[in-house]
């Protein structure tokens, strides 16, 4: 109940929502840097998809050794009954987890990075911010009134979804003829919008599941998963990480991003277990803003234009109309 208490707290569930997505955001530069330390190629998607399974498959070992630690320091709960009911539901709960896994990390990824390979980055990176928008619809249609869709709420998806939108065409001169083409195929854009469903859908089974085991055990468990099948479809694909080539500086590198997975996964595993879904995952408009903002600062790109500037303060625009309306529920 303790730890229910501090999660609901209005400002620990922002502050760590925003450090979620800004470790999240931060990925961008680590993974445009480790793909250059590591000779992957642009087109490689094999081997993308066996560094990125690397990555999430020992994060989910990580996450599991603190869930352990966590336990023998005595945070452990007192659901001794609980636990007994779970077992007699042993294979239902493992399922749940094991689809979470195939959801969030694998199917995820793997629609992200082919449907990357087929659209623009500035078309991507836009269609994939429509996640948190799909996320607060799939909130309304699972939890009923629970979730309601109010007219705040589908304002602040209108504007957070502007500031993503804003952050990607400010950076690129072109980038307004590149979204607006109306140009469409599925292994890019199709691969894109459904890649966004995988993460509605992921919010969603992490909220429910979550319910019947600890988040950072399900989170180590999920990572653990869906990186094993990142890895065997990247090996399957003749992917390859050259770890001789990338040396010290790519595996503190890849240190880093383990930590990223690891830490970012089990702070929002938590905060959706303990709060309505929409609330939550909004935050998600912040992912594409923190990730140009870090790509500017580490790898020296150029922002575009004082229009991207702009794109943060809709996207806490956007945080404010639907925390807002969640309040008021």
């Amino acid at each position: 109940m303790k730890e229910k208490k501090i999660f609901q707290n209005r400002k620990v569930v922002v502050l760590c929502a925003v450090i979620s997505t800004l470790l999240w955001g931060s990925a961008f530069p680590c993974i445009k840097t480790g793909y250059r330390l590591f000779g992957i190629e642009a087109g490689d998607v094999g081997s993308q998809l066996l560094f990125a399974g690397i990555r999430f498959l020992l994060a989910g070992l990580l996450t599991l050794l603190l869930s352990l630690f966590l336990e023998k320091r005595g945070e452990r709960q007192k659901v001794d009954r609980a636990q007994n009911r779970e077992r007699g539901d042993f294979y239902k709960l493992v399922g749940g987890v094991l689809l979470l896994g195939l959801v969030q990390t694998g199917l995820q990824y793997i629609f992200y990075y082919i449907g990357m390979a087929h659209v623009s980055g500035v078309k991507g990176a836009i269609l994939n911010g429509t996640s948190a928008f799909l996320c607060v619809l799939m909130a309304r249609i699972c939890y009923g009134k629970k979730e309601t869709l109010s007219r705040e709420k589908i304002v602040g998806c209108i504007v957070g979804l502007m500031g993503v939108i804003l952050v990607n065409l400010g950076g690129s001169g072109t980038g307004a003829g590149e979204m607006f083409t109306g140009s469409f195929s599925l292994l890019g854009e199709g691969f894109m919008l459904i890649s966004a469903v995988m993460v509605a859908l992921g919010a969603w089974l992490s909220k429910e599941v979550s319910q019947k085991i600890k988040p950072v055990t399900l989170c180590g468990w999920q990572l653990l998963a869906g990186g094993l099948l990142l890895v065997i479809i990247g090996e399957l694909a003749g992917g390859r990480v050259d770890w001789q080539c990338a040396g010290v500086t790519g595996i503190f590198l890849m240190g880093y991003m383990i930590f990223i997975s690891a830490a970012a996964f089990a702070l929002w595993t938590i905060l959706l277990k303990y709060n309505r879904m929409g609330q939550v995952t909004v935050f998600q408009f912040l992912i594409p803003v923190f990730g140009t903002l870090l790509s500017a600062v580490f790898l020296n790109e150029s922002i575009g234009n004082p229009v991207t500037l702009i794109s943060l303060p809709l996207v806490c625009a956007g945080i404010y109309f639907v925390n807002r309306d969640t309040a008021a529920c």
